[in-house]
C-alpha cells in the first residue's frame, strides 16, 4: 500500500532529492520550535514584572478604598474625630507590628527549613493518598503565606495614609481626601492596563507552547515517512522530472502537461470533497496541497497576468495568475511573493515561495476556469 501511495502521490523526483526535502522541513521546524521556546523564555520576565506591578497596585487600590471607605460622607475631620483617628493609627500601628513581626520570624524559618521541609513531608507519605493529601495541604499554606503578605503591604501603606491625613489642617483634609480619590482612580486605570498585557502575555505564550505541540508531532511523522520510505528505497522508480516549455493560448493542449507549480512535491491534500475533522463537516478542497520544504521556489505554470497579490484567510499570502481564454492558477500558503499585481509573467518564472498550510510546510495550489475548478491532477505532469 505504501509503495502504491508514492507512485500516485509523488511529483517525480529522485529518491536524495525526497529524502533531502523531509529533512529540509525538520530542520524549519525545528528552528521554529527553538524561535517559539526564546519567545516563551522572554515572556518570562516580563510576566514576574508585570506580576509584581499588579500585586502592588492591587495593595494600593485595597488601601486606598479602605482609606476612603471611613470618608464618604464628609470632606474632613473634627477635632474630636482627629482625637479618635489617632488612637486608631497607634492601634494599627501596633498590629502592623505584631503582624510583620510574625511573618518574618515565619520566613526566617521558612528559609532554614525551606524546600527540604516540605519535600521530606511529601516524600515521607506512606501512601498515594496521604501524598496528595500532603501536597494539597502545602499549595494552601503557600497560598495562605501570599494572602498574609499582600494584607500586609495594604495595612502598611493604609497605615502611612492614616498619619498623613493627622499632619494636615483641618481645611486641607478635604484637598488631601480628593487628591486620594483621583488616584485611586488612576491606579485602576494602570492595574487594567496590566490585566490586559498579562492577559495578551498569556495567550501568546499558550499559541506559541501549542505551536511547539503541533510541530514537534509534524516533525516526528516527517522522521517516520523517512523511515519507510529508506525501508522501501530499492522499489522507488522516482527520477528528475525537467520543466517543459510551451504556450498558454490553448490550455487544452497542455492538458496533462503543464508544469508543476514546485520541483517535486509530495500530495497531503487531493482534489475534492473531504471530512473536515475541525468541524466535523463535510468541506471541498479546490485544489491540491503539496509538501516541501518552507521557501522552496514557487514557478508560473502558465504564462499570464498577475490579477491578485495579498493575504486571505485561511490561506495566508496569495497569488492569482490570469491566463488566456477564461483560466486563472492560484498559488497560497506562500512565505514570500515575488510579484505584484499587473507584472506579466512568463512561463515557470519564480513568482514567490512556498510557506506552510494547516498541515505542514508546502503551498497549495488551483487551476480554475471561467469560476469553475479544475482538478490539478488531470492537468499537471506528473
Amino acid at each position: 500500500m505504501f509503495l502504491l501511495s508514492l507512485s500516485i502521490l509523488f511529483i517525480k523526483a529522485t529518491f536524495d532529492e525526497v529524502t533531502g526535502d523531509k529533512n529540509r522541513q525538520i530542520d524549519v521546524f525545528q528552528k521554529e520550535i527553538d524561535e517559539s521556546r526564546k519567545t516563551i523564555s522572554s515572556f518570562a520576565t516580563e510576566q514576574e514584572n508585570i506580576n509584581v506591578g499588579i500585586d502592588s497596585l492591587e495593595n494600593k487600590v485595597k488601601a486606598l478604598n479602605d482609606f476612603l471607605k471611613d470618608y464618604q460622607n464628609q470632606n474632613f475631620l473634627s477635632p474630636e474625630e482627629i482625637a479618635v483617628e489617632t488612637n486608631m493609627v497607634l492601634f494599627m500601628e501596633d498590629e502592623v507590628d505584631k503582624i510583620q513581626n510574625s511573618f518574618r520570624s515565619r520566613i526566617i524559618n521558612l528559609y532554614k527549613h525551606g524546600k527540604n521541609y516540605e519535600l521530606e513531608l511529601l516524600l515521607s507519605s506512606k501512601t498515594p493518598n496521604e501524598f496528595m493529601r500532603r501536597n494539597e495541604y502545602l499549595q494552601r499554606f503557600a497560598l495562605s503565606r501570599k494572602k498574609e503578605l499582600k494584607d500586609l503591604k495594604a495595612k502598611k501603606i493604609m497605615l502611612e495614609e492614616k498619619k498623613n491625613m493627622l499632619k494636615l489642617s483641618v481645611s486641607s483634609q478635604r484637598f488631601y481626601i480628593e487628591s486620594k480619590r483621583n488616584e485611586k482612580a488612576a491606579i485602576d486605570e494602570q492595574l487594567k492596563a496590566l490585566r490586559i498585557k498579562k492577559s495578551q502575555l498569556d495567550n501568546s505564550k499558550d499559541v506559541n507552547e501549542a505551536s511547539i505541540v503541533r510541530k514537534e508531532d509534524q516533525i516526528n511523522r516527517i522522521r517516520d515517512f523517512i523511515d519507510a520510505f529508506t525501508d522501501n528505497r530499492q522499489n522507488y522508480k522516482g527520477a528528475k522530472n525537467n520543466r517543459l516549455s510551451y504556450s498558454s493560448d490553448d490550455f487544452d493542449k497542455i492538458k496533462g502537461g503543464m508544469n508543476l507549480p514546485l520541483d517535486f512535491g509530495f500530495i497531503q491534500n487531493d482534489f475534492g470533497e473531504y471530512m473536515n475533522n475541525a468541524t466535523a463537516t463535510k468541506s471541498f478542497n479546490n485544489g491540491i496541497d503539496l509538501s516541501i520544504a518552507k521557501g522552496s521556489k514557487v514557478y508560473a505554470v502558465a504564462a499570464g497576468t498577475v490579477s491578485l497579490t495579498g493575504e486571505a484567510p485561511f490561506f495566508g499570502k496569495v497569488i492569482i495568475i490570469n491566463h488566456d481564454n477564461g483560466y486563472r492558477s492560484v498559488y497560497a500558503s506562500l512565505s514570500d511573493i515575488n510579484v505584484t499585481v499587473g507584472d506579466k509573467v512568463k512561463l515557470s518564472q519564480i513568482i514567490g515561495k512556498s510557506g506552510e498550510t494547516p498541515d505542514g510546510q508546502g503551498l497549495h495550489f488551483e487551476l480554475w476556469l471561467n469560476g469553475t475548478p479544475l482538478n490539478p491532477k488531470e492537468w499537471l505532469r506528473f
